[in-house]
């Protein structure tokens, strides 16, 4: 069994093979992301464990390209045969060895578990809950020298701006809106969506003729997002 780090668009290793043959293909996201459809925006990466053309335990990062990212992190998974065998913990390990040596390092780690067992397997590594009250997630961990606490990363994060401007939405910075801005809006108390919507990914993946943008300040945070000429803005800037 080897275990490794596919960079996507490194090549057809065999990591990548034993994960675009592994991977359901009903899973199309993790599919879109492993051929490279988001390379321009965002590096993506698989950490592995495979043997025999097949990955046996696999976990998925995501650091976007952009001057201060937020990293979407999960899509953890072993093969039910193989589960009990350390393997997964294994992937995480390496997972959190890799990290410091990457050349973009994420400010923090953000993913859902779903279950209070996941969650606290992932809290060994430094994740902690983001939302008040809640206990398998939303969960964000601190990379370097961010805040340990989620509603310090905010304060750190969400500071003040001279003026806002808009862009139009990418990969580039789907993690800032879909992680750290609907998080950060849901401790809040408040709505992340805009007409119901609330998933910059799903449009971006399926329907990107729809009008998405991003709101940056002048130092390249994303401080919110626009759906058709609608705004979702994080409360600190609405005086702008």
């Amino acid at each position: 069994m080897t275990i490794e780090t596919y960079h996507v668009g490194s090549g057809e290793t065999e990591a990548y093979r034993a994960l675009k043959a592994t991977i359901p293909q009903e899973d199309r996201y993790m599919h879109y992301r492993l051929e490279g459809n988001v390379a321009e925006a965002s590096d993506d990466y698989y950490f592995v464990a495979h043997e025999n053309g097949v990955a046996l335990s696999r976990l998925w990062m995501s650091v976007p390209k952009n001057d201060h990212p937020i990293a979407n992190w999960g899509a953890f998974f072993t093969l039910e045969e193989y589960r009990g065998r350390g393997i997964g913990g294994r992937v995480l390990d390496h997972c959190f060895e890799t990290i410091p040596a990457l050349p973009r390092r994420p400010l923090g780690l953000f993913c859902t578990a779903g279950k209070v067992g996941l969650a606290g397997l992932y809290a060994r590594y430094g994740f902690t809950t983001a939302i008040h009250d809640t206990d398998c997630g939303p969960l964000y961990c601190p990379m370097g020298d961010s805040p340990a606490a989620f509603r310090e990363f905010c304060n750190a994060y969400y500071t003040p701006a001279k003026s806002l401007r808009t862009e139009k939405a990418t990969f580039r910075h789907r993690n800032e809106v879909d992680c750290l801005l609907k998080f950060a809006l849901l401790d809040r108390g408040l709505d992340y969506r805009i007409d119901g919507e609330g998933d910059l990914n799903m449009i971006l993946l399926n329907t990107p003729e729809r009008d998405a943008r991003v709101i940056l300040t002048e130092t390249g945070k994303c401080v919110g997002w626009m759906l058709d000429g609608k705004v979702c803005l994080h409360p600190d800037y609405e005086i702008l």
